[in-house]
């Protein structure tokens, strides 16, 4: 099975240390009583229907973590649709940089998805489902950025 990188970042306005504790809290408040974080996945569809997304449930698992040079803390993060179903497994990292600005912060994903489907869901993937995966990681990311701004 063919795995394809996926890679987006999002930035935030709050300090890195609040913002890597909000996002943590955002985790914790999204975990249920059998330990499993589970979070809707949304597809805007732009163009198509604008205003208008897909939504599907999808099991988290996140967890803090180190890079591979423990210098910087992470959150390793893996999701798999709740009920199965059509949609890709994804397994990556989450971090939180900062460059010039104290006040903002970058929420960076980065990870690798497996199309669904074996072979069909390849040629999927290369025809619209790429562009689907970036919709819905970027409404991930713009989901955990207002959650961390509402924090305040």
């Amino acid at each position: 099975m063919s795995t394809t990188r996926l890679r987006d970042r999002i930035a935030v306005s709050c300090p890195i240390a609040e913002a890597q504790s909000r996002l943590e809290a955002f985790f914790a408040k999204s975990r249920g009583v059998d330990g499993v974080t589970r979070v809707g996945l949304r597809v805007p569809l732009g163009g198509i229907a604008e205003g208008l997304a897909l939504e599907h449930e999808a099991k988290v698992e996140a967890r803090l973590a180190r890079d591979d040079q423990n210098l910087n803390d992470l959150i390793r993060i893996t999701w798999r649709p709740e009920d199965g179903g059509p949609y890709p497994t994804f397994e990556g990292t989450l971090v939180t940089w900062a460059e010039h600005d104290p006040a903002e912060t970058f929420l960076e994903l980065d990870g690798w998805y497996a199309p669904p489907l074996g072979a069909g869901g390849e040629a999927f993937d290369a025809v619209i489902g790429r562009q689907i995966a970036r919709r819905t990681a970027r409404a991930f990311l713009d989901d955990i950025r207002r959650a961390i701004a509402d924090a305040r």
